[in-house]
């Protein structure tokens, strides 16, 4: 096996902070339903968002959205409906379906990840930051692979 990557601290993200699986649903309220039903997945937390400066390949392109929260383990499931605005989710929606949508990883600094993803040829499709530095960013990654990877950057927790 190759131990081929990146020398160690140019890392775009470590691979160890995988904490999200998004998924593209048509109907938040359906899918919850399934999911309880016929899983037990729960409880789930709905949020309504609304990112009016998000970009959109590097233009303001806000939009409006519903998102529903859940755990499977240590990992959080997004599940990802879209209310209008032009997103990358849309995309999605109308040329794949419903489906995994994308993996996310938690960074330090959104700024620094946006930078080093940029500096490896990567195009930050869609993103939001909020005054206080925390938010995400998508990057082109699927274009190898198939999967598009998600920069999360969280509050601090006040322990």
């Amino acid at each position: 096996m190759s131990k081929n990557g990146p020398p160690s601290g140019n890392e775009i993200f470590p691979p160890t902070s995988l904490c999200q699986i998004g998924i593209v649903v048509k109907s938040i309220d359906e899918t919850i339903e399934y999911y309880q039903e016929v899983f037990g997945f729960g409880p789930f937390e709905i949020r309504h968002v609304d990112y009016p400066t998000a970009t959109y390949y590097g233009e303001t392109a806000g939009y409006r959205g519903k998102r529903a929260f859940f755990n499977l383990g240590p990992i959080q499931i997004e599940l990802i409906e879209l209310k209008d605005g032009k997103t990358i989710h849309e995309s999605f929606l109308r040329e794949k379906g419903e489906g995994l949508h994308h993996i996310g990883f938690l960074v330090k600094s959104l700024e620094e990840g946006k930078r080093k993803a940029q500096k490896a040829g990567l195009t930050i499709t869609q993103g939001f930051t909020r005054p206080d530095g925390t938010g995400f960013a998508y990057l082109d990654s699927d274009k190898v692979g198939g999967v598009i990877f998600e920069l999360i950057q969280r509050a601090e927790s006040k322990t």
